[in-house]
């Protein structure tokens, strides 16, 4: 079993190298070491959890994210309009989630990128607000947003009209791409918020469902378009052995900020095993669940936060202690 572990960790890391490179593995591992973040040790005790099952599937599925990623080195998830990671940064709370849109602009021009903040807008509404009911797709640059339209109150002018937000004359506000002296600081702006070690160091979850945020689920005066769906979905994690626990999808968690139609029926087809090639590669480029997580929603290093299911308890052969020697 020890001989097992040792060959898919070999596995993890070889491939985790190959896609981040080892001058990425060398940090996060110097990383851990520091003890960077809180992250680190919520990923020590959930990993102990199952290890007291016996799971040697736990230990080879974890170890990846747990000694190169959990410690908080990944990428310091803002991304361009492409909606690329830039996998060898650091994690910034602040910057976590931030698009940068019209890249194209020099640090010469007038206009500044606009650095659009995720989690200075969650507090106020769902993410259904923007990406159904304003036509922000969910995948960066797919839509094409001209200032013109935002002062006919389309996109950004819905809200940012003077009275619900502040107005389109405030330029320096949105296009502040390298504007330290504005940078916002989220540890005074997200204080009483239950705490996390992964993405913004928030729970966004638990603050909603203890109602420390309330954020409304349609602009102001425009009826309401939400279904909250109940059930859970278990989906089974066995296409290669050893394996990680099952994951388990809470539609209530998701559909109390998105319509059905973000997920259904792309990227998800709403059939069971209508999706046979989702896999983790994939999502980590950015498909399948990873349209959202990694980039705005918790990151993907926060593994038992899906692979939530319950261990199979590993019984050891008859006949045999734990380091393999039989018994008399």
């Amino acid at each position: 079993m020890i001989e097992l572990k040792k060959q898919v960790n070999r596995v993890l890391l070889r491939q985790y190298a190959y896609r981040v490179g080892w001058r990425s593995v060398v940090l996060s591992l110097i990383s851990s070491i520091k003890g960077r973040t809180m992250s680190c040790r919520i990923m020590k005790d959930r990993t102990r959890e199952y290890l007291r099952n016996g799971s040697a599937v736990v230990f080879s599925a974890v170890i990846l994210f747990f000694a190169v990623s959990a410690s908080g080195v990944r990428a310091d998830t803002q991304t361009d309009v492409k909606g690329a990671i830039d996998q060898r940064r650091v994690i910034n709370p602040s910057t976590y989630g931030d698009i940068i849109m019209k890249t194209s602009l020099t640090d010469s021009a007038p206009d500044k990128p606009v650095v659009f903040k995720h989690w200075t807008h969650r507090t106020k509404y769902t993410c259904n607000v923007c990406h159904t009911d304003l036509g922000f797709p969910l995948k960066a640059n797919t839509v094409e947003i001209k200032q013109a339209d935002i002062d006919a109150g389309k996109y950004c002018g819905a809200c940012h009209d003077g009275k619900t937000a502040f107005g389109r004359s405030e330029c320096a506000k949105c296009h502040s791409y390298g504007l330290k002296a504005d940078e916002k600081k989220i540890d005074e702006q997200l204080a009483g918020l239950p705490k996390d070690g992964f993405g913004n160091k928030v729970n966004w979850v638990a603050a909603l469902q203890d109602r420390k945020i309330t954020p409304a689920a349609s602009l102001p005066g425009k009826p309401v378009d939400k279904e909250v769906k109940e059930g859970d979905v278990v989906i089974p994690v066995t296409k290669f052995s050893p394996h990680p626990p099952d994951v388990l999808f809470s539609h209530k968690v998701h559909t109390e900020q998105l319509h059905c139609s973000s997920c259904h029926p792309v990227p998800f087809v709403a059939e069971k095993g209508a999706n046979p090639d989702r896999n983790m590669i994939k999502i980590i480029s950015g498909q399948y669940c990873g349209v959202c997580h990694d980039r705005v929603s918790f990151p993907l290093n926060d593994c038992f936060r899906c692979h939530s299911q319950p261990v199979q308890k590993i019984e050891e052969p008859e006949g045999e202690d734990k380091k393999g020697v039989k018994k008399d």
